[in-house]
């Protein structure tokens, strides 16, 4: 039983929604994904907003989606941007457990690929090298829990931020556990 919503930070590639999802249902509470919040809101992809509307715009999409967000017991994917909107990561931080996939920056530069095609949040001269060098103290900022991921299964990650939730007292066990004590 979850006893709190769980927010997944980290850098885009890292994870988040593909363990999110998992997590969510060993947990059976409801996955949500702020990207695909804001994508409904406005009717186009990330990409599409950050070009038509421009960055400021999609920042401030981005924060609403991570302020409409209640403290009802879910897992929740965010973007890999929402740790620059300070107001709602200071909310989130009081109502949710925050859990960082930290990982490591060869690894997502091979699964990002394009950065541009895949909505990462860029500044005009930045790379996703110097984003990830950026972002990363803000990460362990708002982090309640660190998972480093190295290469390893996003079944398996789900498993490991389970098991820390369950030592952080925010869940009572994970749907695993339950199944192996009867």
């Amino acid at each position: 039983m979850l006893k709190k919503m769980v927010i997944l930070i980290g850098m885009p590639g890292s994870g988040k929604s593909t363990v999110g999802k998992i997590l969510a249902q060993k947990l059976g509470v409801p996955f949500v994904d702020t990207d695909r919040l804001i994508i409904d809101a406005e009717g186009m992809t990330l990409s599409e907003i950050q070009a038509e509307k421009g960055m400021k715009y999609f920042m401030e999409a981005e924060e609403r989606a991570l302020l409409s967000l209640d403290d009802s017991p879910k897992i929740v994917a965010t973007g890999g941007s929402a740790i620059f909107h300070e107001h709602a990561m200071t909310y989130l931080s009081y109502v949710a457990e925050v859990v960082f996939l930290d990982t490591e920056l060869r690894m997502l530069t091979r699964r990002i690929g394009d950065p541009k095609r895949r909505g990462v949040v860029l500044g005009k001269r930045q790379t996703i090298q110097s984003v990830f060098f950026e972002r990363r103290p803000l990460y362990l900022r708002y982090a309640d829990i660190r998972v480093r991921i190295r290469y390893s299964r996003p079944a398996d990650v789900a498993d490991i931020v389970g098991k820390r939730l369950v030592e952080n007292g925010i869940c009572d066990s994970t749907e695993e556990e339950e199944n192996s004590d009867g």
